[in-house]
């Protein structure tokens, strides 16, 4: 399973009629794990578009709150509002082995996840200040995410405000993914860009 490393976080909304291209340029440059993040959930071509992409290359694609929208991917992330809004159980057995992603923001909301939901991995943030997600809440900071990974025995993916130049502080956190959005999508060269990132993750 590829719960590692370089984590793209793709807005559809971003990219009008270039989507096809971005998502290429991100698998050219090394990325092979993304997340489709819209509200109220990707349109169903946009998620499409991704899909048919990243499973080309052999990647995984996860759709943001969206139940219905991860049988067209291979999971789905949820918030812990998504998380109360619905029966743990009963998602973890409609969804059957599909990936399951948490978001948790505390060492007591790890400790509170329930074992009935399996969950695969917990995104873990804002690890720095974030404008990609309007209610993120305050930075929590490495030390906020190194807390939360020594509270869960669960691969954690740090999201919020990373840059390139971030990566060696998210490493250190404990964190074995680096969600990035902002600094992908706003690069010039989105191939070369992600290229970077994966050898500054991989650099010791």
């Amino acid at each position: 399973m590829l719960l590692r490393g370089i984590y793209a976080i793709v807005e559809p909304d971003r990219h009008p009629g270039a989507l096809r291209s971005y998502v290429s340029a991100l698998l050219a440059g090394g990325i092979r794990l993304f997340q489709v993040r819209a509200k109220p959930g990707p349109d169903p071509a946009a998620l499409q578009t991704v899909c048919a992409a990243v499973h080309a290359e052999g990647g995984i694609v996860l759709v943001n709150d969206d139940p219905d929208g991860a049988f067209a991917a291979d999971g789905i992330h949820l918030g812990q509002e998504d998380l109360a809004a619905l029966d743990p159980a009963a998602l973890r057995s409609r969804l059957g082995g599909r990936i399951i992603g948490l978001s948790c923001g505390t060492p007591a909301e790890a400790r509170a996840v329930p074992a009935v939901l399996r969950p695969d991995y917990l995104g873990v943030g804002p690890i720095f200040t974030t404008a990609s997600k309007a209610d993120a809440g305050g930075p929590i900071g490495v030390n906020g995410v190194r807390a939360v990974a020594r509270a869960t025995a669960l691969p954690v993916a740090a999201i919020g405000g990373i840059g390139r130049a971030d990566l060696g502080r998210v490493r250190e956190s404990g964190a074995v993914m680096a969600a990035m959005i902002s600094s992908l999508a706003g690069a010039a060269d989105p191939a070369a860009e992600a290229r970077a990132c994966i050898a500054a993750w991989n650099a010791r």
